[in-house]
Order: structure tokens, then C-alpha cells, then sequence
């Protein structure tokens, strides 16, 4: 079988015009414009290789369309009654997951890694969170392939209906394209999300400065606040009838509602403490005889890592409806006593001398508020002091307060200062004979 191809002279003309113009601009873009670039913004090696040749891919390809296009070679690779595959589909397919692998490159190692390195650059070290740019970067890695595999179905003609969802009298199509917008509508609000309180909200608590716990409350109400609208984004686009979902809701509401009313008091428990702020993340709380530091906040529960190094969750309602005591709502610093017994007869000036000289060495004791001595009681064995204190080593204050007590044991017996132990007389009476 012979296949003959008839090639004219302006179609020669015209592989060659592409043909020069592609490489024009290889040459111009890899060997001119991209060194300059690297130097300018320090990219790595392995990101300047990976550049280069996604882009000398995409020029390539370009190549091949030309070569397609001015001598007709479009071939029909599948076809059936209900659809055809063309040779040009596949090559537009090369070209969209080049350029999904440019724009990801570009976002993620350049963009979000950029603004993060300026924004240490200008603030604490500290503040900046690897993990926090990392999950950028996926979130921007997961919107440029959904885009990209979304562009791929409707080139390749594969948007088909998978299933229907009945709601109520109605059925609602789910097509192949269905699934993948919804994933890119929560990766997209999930981006929002990262805009907002990243790049908007950052600057302004920088500037206000805010504290930690008011951040993580902010950015947790505009969080949850853009998945609700992402949801309703949702549900328009699959083409169900927001009328229809508030029916089936309200029926289903009700069932929920009776059935799990303690999730739905934590849940609103948990808008409670990010609006009404009465408990941060950071602060130093004691629940319930349980003292420790409030790591996260969620809608439902709240964790909370205890002084043993161990994590407790708590429901919300919990952090609401109950007794809490906060040391650090107000004010990071807690006053704190040692007790402590002398004999009688005891010089009680020096006694008060020596405990306020202890407070004044230790490290963790604060020198203003000032500490102070009070002479508590007259006992039964002893005169009664306390050492009163101010401290912000609030999770470590046991270990402070243990190195007091040493200290004030040590000076006792410098000082010749007695600490009594409680003395009875034991009467026997026996039997007269």
C-alpha cells in the first residue's frame, strides 16, 4: 500500500517560517532571557534544568503542530460512531500538561517560596511556618493539573454522565467534569483562603500587632466562612436547586438536631470561642483541675497540651458552660506563693530578708510586680510566711516553685533558721491496781 503526499512549495515555506520562529525564540527565551533571570532571583540548578526543558517540550510540540498543520497530517487515530481521536488532540494534550508544569513550577517555586522569604526577611523568623508555604504550594500545584485534566476532558471529548443524584422528585446529572470542579472549587477556596489571611491579613496584624490567639481566631471565622460560600459555589454548579436542598435540610436538620445535640452545642460552642475570644490559642488554662496550653481551637473541640507533655481534647461546650480559669487573658504573668514554717523565737525581719533575697536570684521570679513576704500566722508549732511572686514560666511554674523551696531550705541552714515539725505528748493512762 502506497501512501502518496503531495507537498507544495508554500507549504514548505510555512514549516520553515515555524520551524525558524521556534527556534527564535528557544534561543532568545533559554539562552538569554532565563540566564538573566536565574541570576537575578538565585534559582537552583535543578530548577533552571527543569525550566528549560519543559519550555524546549512545549516549543517542540509547537513544532510538530506546524508540521501537522501546513502538511494536513492530522490523522484520525480512533474512531467510532459517537467519536473520533486525532492525532492534533494528543499533541494539544503534550501541550496543556507542559504548561500545567511551567505554571506550577512558576507559582509555587517562585511566587509563594518569593513571598515568604521577603516576609522573613522583614519579620521574625519565627513567625514565617515551612509548613504553612508548603501547603501553598500544593494547593497551587492542585488547581494547575485540575485545570489542566479538566481542559484534557473537554479536548479528548470525555465529559460523560457517571451517575445521577435523586433529591427529592428530582435527579441531578453528575458528569465526569463534575467531580473535578468540585475538588478545584475547595482547592480554589482554599487558596482564598490562604490570600486573605497570608497576604491581606498579615500585613494588617503586623501592623496593628495583633497576638497570636486573635490571629488564629480571624483567620479560623474566614476560613470556615469561605468554605460555607465555597459549598453553596458547590451545589449552584452541579445544577441542584438551592430551593430544593434548603427542603431536604430542614427535614434532615430536625433528625440531626435531636440525635446529636452535643455536637451541635460543641459546634456552636466553637463560634463562640472565636468571636468571643475568652479563650486563645496560647493561653496557659486550667479545666477542670487539668492546667495546660490551648494549641488549636476547632468547630468541635479544642486541644490542649498538658504540662506532661500530653494532649488533651476538649469539647467546646466545655470551654463555655464550665468554670475556666485563665492565667493568661489579661495579662501573661500569674502571681504565685511558697509557704513556709520558722520556730518561735525566730528573727522574723531576717526571716523576710532572706526570702525576698532567694525570690531576687531565681531567674523566673519577675522584679516588678515586686515580691513580697507575708507573715500568714501564729501555728501551732511555727510562725506562718509566704513568699508571693509574679512569674510567666507558667507551664514550667511546679519546676520554679520546687527551686524555691531548695533554695529556701539551703538558706534556712546558712542562717541558723529553724523549720519545726509538729510536736504532740502522748498521756498513757493505764489501770490503777
Amino acid at each position: 500500500m502506497r501512501f502518496l503526499v503531495s507537498i507544495t512549495l508554500a507549504q514548505l515555506l510555512a514549516l520553515i517560517l515555524w520551524t525558524t520562529c521556534l527556534f527564535a525564540v528557544h534561543h532568545i527565551v533559554v539562552r538569554i532571557l532565563f540566564p538573566s533571570y536565574f541570576n537575578k532571583e538565585n534559582i537552583d540548578e535543578p530548577s533552571q534544568k527543569r525550566l528549560s526543558h519543559t519550555v524546549s517540550r512545549i516549543l517542540v510540540t509547537l513544532l510538530v503542530i506546524a508540521l501537522i498543520v501546513s502538511f494536513g497530517f492530522d490523522l484520525i487515530i480512533y474512531q467510532s460512531a459517537n467519536y473520533s481521536f486525532r492525532l492534533s488532540t494528543v499533541i494539544l494534550g503534550l501541550i496543556v500538561i507542559q504548561l500545567a508544569r511551567l505554571l506550577d513550577w512558576y507559582t509555587s517555586k517562585v511566587l509563594i517560596h518569593k513571598y515568604y522569604t521577603t516576609r522573613e526577611a522583614r519579620t521574625d523568623k519565627s513567625i514565617r511556618g515551612r509548613n504553612i508555604e508548603q501547603r501553598a504550594s500544593n494547593t497551587m500545584q492542585y488547581i494547575v493539573y485540575l485545570i489542566a485534566i479538566i481542559v484534557l476532558i473537554g479536548t479528548f471529548d470525555l465529559n460523560r454522565t457517571l451517575f445521577m443524584v435523586p433529591i427529592k422528585n428530582n435527579s441531578f446529572p453528575i458528569r465526569t467534569t463534575s467531580l473535578f470542579i468540585i475538588i478545584l472549587i475547595f482547592q480554589v477556596a482554599r487558596l482564598f483562603s490562604w490570600i486573605v489571611t497570608q497576604l491581606f491579613l498579615f500585613s494588617y496584624y503586623r501592623k496593628k500587632k495583633v497576638d497570636p490567639g486573635r490571629r488564629y481566631a480571624i483567620n479560623q471565622l474566614v476560613t470556615y466562612f469561605i468554605y460555607v460560600i465555597a459549598i453553596f459555589v458547590t451545589v449552584d454548579n452541579i445544577g441542584i436547586n438551592l430551593t430544593v436542598l434548603w427542603g431536604g435540610l430542614a427535614a434532615l436538620a430536625v433528625g440531626v438536631g435531636l440525635g446529636m445535640q452535643d455536637v451541635f452545642k460543641d459546634f456552636v460552642s466553637g463560634i463562640i470561642l472565636l468571636s468571643e475570644r475568652s479563650v486563645e490559642v496560647n493561653d496557659i488554662v486550667n479545666v477542670n483541675g487539668r492546667i495546660g496550653k490551648i494549641k488549636k481551637i476547632g468547630l468541635r473541640t479544642s486541644l490542649m497540651k498538658g504540662r506532661d507533655d500530653t494532649m488533651l481534647i476538649l469539647p467546646n461546650s466545655s470551654l463555655v458552660s464550665n468554670n475556666v480559669m485563665n492565667w493568661t487573658h489579661l495579662d501573661h504573668k500569674v502571681r504565685f506563693s511558697v509557704k513556709v514554717g520558722t520556730a518561735y523565737g525566730s528573727d522574723t525581719v531576717k526571716i523576710k530578708n532572706v526570702l525576698l533575697e532567694i525570690a531576687s536570684t531565681n531567674t523566673a521570679v519577675l522584679t516588678y510586680p515586686t515580691p513580697f513576704v507575708r507573715f500568714t500566722n501564729f501555728g501551732d508549732s511555727s510562725l506562718d510566711f509566704e513568699l508571693f511572686f509574679w512569674s510567666e514560666e507558667l507551664m514550667g511554674i511546679e519546676n520554679v516553685l520546687s527551686d524555691l523551696r531548695f533554695a529556701i531550705n539551703e538558706a534556712f541552714g546558712r542562717n541558723q533558721i529553724s523549720i519545726p515539725f509538729p510536736q504532740r505528748d502522748v498521756w498513757l493512762k493505764g489501770k490503777e491496781s
